[in-house]
C-alpha cells in the first residue's frame, strides 16, 4: 500500500512539469514578441529576428547533427529516431549556447567594448 502513493505523487509532478513547460513557451513567446511591438518604429532593429533565425538555425543544425542510434536503457530499448535526434538536439543545442554565452561573459568582463567604444568616440569627434 505505501507504493500507491509514489505513483500519486509521480503524476503531479508529471503535471506540474507540463504547466512548468507550458509557462515557459508562453513567456519565451511574449518575450521575444514584446520588444517589437512596444519599441517606436524609429527605434526598431532587426537584432531581434537576427537572434531568433540563429537560434533556429541553431536548433536545426544540431537536430541533424544529432544520433539516431537506438538505446538500450536498464534493459528498455529506445528505438525512435525522432525522439533519440531531439533529445540529441537539446543537448548540443545547450552546449553550444552554454560557450557562446561564456564568449560573452568573457567580452563583457574584460573591457574590451569599453575600450573600442572609447577608440570610435574619439575617432569620431578628432574628424
Amino acid at each position: 500500500m505505501a507504493d500507491i502513493g509514489s505513483y500519486l505523487l509521480a503524476e503531479v509532478m508529471l503535471w506540474l512539469m507540463y504547466a512548468v513547460a507550458a509557462v515557459a513557451v508562453v513567456v519565451t513567446i511574449v518575450s521575444a514578441v514584446r520588444p517589437f511591438v512596444i519599441a517606436p518604429k524609429e527605434r526598431r532593429s532587426g537584432r531581434g529576428w537576427v537572434v531568433a533565425a540563429c537560434v533556429a538555425a541553431l536548433l536545426v543544425l544540431t537536430y541533424l547533427a544529432g544520433s539516431d542510434q537506438p538505446l538500450v536503457i536498464n534493459g528498455t530499448a529506445f528505438t525512435d529516431a525522432f525522439w533519440l535526434k531531439v533529445t540529441d538536439m537539446l543537448i548540443l543545442s545547450s552546449a553550444v549556447l552554454i560557450v557562446v554565452a561564456t564568449c560573452f561573459v568573457l567580452y563583457g568582463v574584460s573591457g574590451l567594448n569599453r575600450k573600442l567604444t572609447s577608440r570610435h568616440s574619439q575617432s569620431v569627434t578628432r574628424k
